[in-house]
């Protein structure tokens, strides 16, 4: 079945998303009432998720992606693919990555400064 057409009340991301929260799911060897045990839920909301007949909320895509030991970044990398690299997603995420790791909050203000002229060229 279609990821577009599965149900009338949810659309094509919600289906993809679903898709990919299965698919991981399933690398993983849980159930979906072991996953729902992870995240607090049944295994029906699960289910439903998964389907794409309810939308994930923002709280519920981080506890997902912990869940699935993913970041939301890689969760949703494979919903709309072209939209990364269209605007540099998965160099902005190693970019965030390691700015994260700089320790010095001088250097970080330095870092950025850089990469604001830069944006601005």
């Amino acid at each position: 079945m279609a990821a577009e057409s599965r149900t009338p009340r949810s659309g094509a991301l919600d289906a993809a998303l679903g898709d990919r929260i299965r698919r991981r799911r399933r690398e993983l060897g849980l159930s979906q009432s072991a996953l729902g045990a992870r995240l607090g839920i049944t295994f029906q909301q699960v289910q439903k998720y998964e389907n794409g007949a309810n939308r994930v909320s923002a709280t519920m895509l981080i506890k997902l992606s912990d869940a699935l030991a993913l970041t939301v970044s890689e969760l949703l990398a494979e919903i709309n693919p072209g939209a990364e690299k269209a605007d540099g997603g998965d160099q902005g995420a190693q970019l965030a990555a390691a700015f994260a790791r700089i320790g010095s909050a001088d250097m970080r203000a330095a870092v950025l400064l850089l990469v604001e002229g830069l944006a601005a060229r």
